[in-house]
């Protein structure tokens, strides 16, 4: 089964050029994927797109075929696109708007009005599996870089979505709290969700079973990590770490 089927994707914010021409490629159930390229190449655009930010909150030119789980996001919506990919943003900081830890991971659950009960149990599995219980009350100011990352994940998860996005979410962490994101990302990929990751350092990156790379809005490669390896004058010109 396919969870992401994207073929002639090209978008445009509005009055300006087109930031991603004619994109195409899939992701399968279960397979974790990154997505790389320099700055401005389009991927934090194409993870907004993924998870229906992108026409839903964010407007712009659009068009091609888009099916995530099945879905199109520019029919079904942001909230029923969330319950099908959620996505954690590089700026942790910014997607964090409650005062403690557990209000934070019941909040989406929550705006669903799921039952009290429910919403309880979510929490709690969420807390031990993230290694966040003992920091249930604390504040999410109080907490590490890394373990805010680890709180936004766990957020965009209470609902179980499919499929997890992450825009960089080891940038501007210390190697302790890469250590703690690269483990979530490996537990959720050993459970068979989607994991889609944006990443820039491909020496992070190797739970990938695919990279996806983009240059200038375009697919520059798309393929197993061993295969795009080979060719090491494009990741040169595209500026990527070769692991």
């Amino acid at each position: 089964m396919l969870a992401v089927d994207i073929k002639n994707l090209t978008f445009a914010y509005d009055g300006g050029a087109p930031v991603l021409r004619d994109i195409c490629f899939s992701v399968s159930a279960g397979e974790a994927f990154v997505i790389a390229g320099p700055s401005g190449s389009g991927k934090t655009t194409l993870c907004n797109i993924l998870c229906g930010v992108i026409p839903n909150a964010v407007k712009g030119d659009l068009s091609g075929q888009i099916a995530i789980m099945g879905i199109d996001p520019r029919e079904a919506g942001l909230p029923q696109t969330a319950l099908c990919a959620g996505m954690a943003f590089q700026d942790a900081e910014s997607q964090i708007i409650c005062t403690t830890v557990e209000d934070e991971l019941a909040f989406a659950l929550e705006n669903l009005c799921r039952p009290p009960d429910e919403i309880r149990q979510r929490v709690d599995e969420l807390l031990i599996e993230f290694g966040l219980i003992s920091l249930r009350g604390a504040s999410p100011n109080s907490l590490s870089g890394g373990q805010k990352k680890l709180l936004t994940i766990a957020s965009v998860l209470a609902p179980s979505p499919p499929i997890l996005i992450l825009d960089e979410p080891m940038s501007g962490l210390d190697a302790e709290g890469r250590e703690l994101v690269l483990s979530a990302i490996e537990r959720q990929k050993s459970r068979g969700r989607t994991v889609i990751v944006v990443e820039h350092d491909m020496k992070l990156a190797g739970f990938a079973d695919r990279w996806l790379l983009l240059n200038n809005g375009k697919i520059a490669a798309c393929g197993k990590p061993s295969d795009i390896q080979r060719d090491e004058n494009l990741l040169g010109e595209l500026g990527l770490f070769v692991p």
